[in-house]
């Protein structure tokens, strides 16, 4: 049986334990808290909807939020295993990610009024580096995780602070209802990043002092040979190969979730205000769903909880097209939080329990990598669609059901690898 997770080379004192996860965990708390003022689900497209009615760029933004992330992680994880210790790296980089939002303030207060298309043009190259810098990132902070945070402990701790995190962001979705009902465009969506960029910076800031164990760094290679090495992973670990085709089938949430806000301004009327109280229900059911999940996760295996939410996921897109008032809306969000906090957290970690401690970076590149095309276009050919008939909601929102459908068929056939021997994975 494998249960994976880093061998500490030199020992590491209970309080040194005990900072490690708490950095770890008040990280996990403040993540989903400073995003809820900026939402790519809820908050970005009602921004976005202040500047053009054009599904476009709905499409745009979804797709640089889906795909970004994972972009550059194949070439960031060539370096990064090169790397014995990673905390820096970590804390750098996130860094140019909360900065990145701190700019978005300024360009909107100048331009936001005055020249709405050069806004969101640079708004799409701003966000483009926050996704990026995050992507560039993402190798090395699972990397990290892996070192100080058991196999059996991470479903946990990122359930309970994800619950945390989830309450909190319950009063942030009130606070952000406050600012954009209370203050006019573009002062109220400035005052939402702001405050998001604030506790984005705070809560990171405590991984550059965890007590990382040193990894044996990999032998340099080029950049090409490291390509060669990941294609014959993925063309060697059977297992693996259909994980990653069920996850290229599950980009269709995303496309689900990028749209959904934009769905019921066009459809059902919805205001900007009520974004934030979507933001408040989403949270709701994440706070319900990721010690929930995390729970069963530890117990189960994350393969069997995101069989479960990718089923459940393509009953609740019948419900979408089918409702007919916005008060049911608030129940979906709420579902929908639910459920992502049943499949986002789960993958990554999944594909954590796939590698070797000397090769986790690759695995989760590699994951990212394949993935990221999908992830691009999926949004940008629904925005498309979209644009020529907004009447067309329904039917891209059927066309996912069909693709989740073959996510959860392909993920069926996968082993679940916590269980299997570092062979037969």
């Amino acid at each position: 049986m494998k249960l994976q997770s880093y061998p500490e080379k030199t020992p590491v004192s209970t309080y040194r334990h005990r900072f490690n996860y708490l950095a770890c965990f008040i990280d996990a708390v403040g993540f989903p808290f400073g995003n809820c003022f900026f939402s790519p689900v809820t908050i970005l497209p009602a921004f976005i909807r202040k500047l053009s009615t054009n599904s476009f760029w709905i499409g745009l933004t979804n797709a640089i939020h889906s795909s970004f992330f994972f972009l550059p992680q194949l070439l960031a994880a060539s370096w990064i295993e090169r790397m014995p210790i990673k905390r820096g790296y970590v804390l750098t980089l996130a860094l140019i990610e909360r900065f990145a939002i701190l700019a978005l303030i300024p360009q909107i207060l100048l331009l936001g009024r005055t020249s709405p298309n050069l806004s969101l043009m640079l708004f799409s190259l701003t966000f483009a580096i926050f996704m990026l810098s995050m992507g560039f990132n993402g190798p090395a902070y699972f990397d990290l995780v892996a070192k100080v945070i058991p196999v059996t402990k991470r479903g946990t701790m990122y359930g309970k602070a994800g619950a945390i995190g989830g309450l909190l962001s319950i009063f942030g979705a009130w606070l952000a209802k406050y600012f954009l009902a209370g203050y006019e465009f573009p002062i109220n969506f400035s005052l939402c990043f702001l405050v998001g960029f604030i506790i984005l910076t705070i809560t990171v800031l405590p991984l550059g002092f965890i007590d990382e164990p040193p990894s044996s760094p990999s032998q340099p290679k080029r950049l090409r040979q490291y390509v060669r090495d990941a294609i014959a992973i993925l063309k060697e670990d059977y297992n693996f190969r259909y994980y990653i085709y069920s996850q290229i089938f599950l980009s269709a949430f995303g496309v689900v979730l990028g749209f959904l806000t934009a769905y019921t301004i066009d459809k059902m009327i919805a205001t900007e205000s009520d974004a934030p109280a979507f933001t408040a229900a989403m949270m709701i059911g994440k706070t319900i769903g990721q010690p929930f999940w995390g729970y069963v996760a530890d117990k189960r295996g994350n393969q069997l909880v995101i069989l479960i939410n990718t089923g459940i996921t393509c009953l609740m897109i019948l419900w979408i097209v089918t409702a007919n008032s916005i008060i049911i809306f608030y129940g979906i969000f709420a579902l929908i939080g639910f459920l992502h906090s049943g499949i986002d957290i789960p993958s990554f970690n999944m594909t954590m329990e796939f590698s070797q401690a000397d090769n986790l970076p690759t695995y989760t590149a590699l994951r990212s990598s394949a993935v990221a095309p999908f992830r691009a276009a999926l949004p940008l050919f629904s925005g498309l669609i979209i644009e020529t008939d907004k009447d067309r909601y329904t039917h891209v929102f059927l066309a996912c059901i069909l693709l989740l459908l073959l996510s959860w068929h392909s993920l069926w056939k996968v082993k679940e690898p916590r269980y299997q021997s570092p062979e037969q994975t």
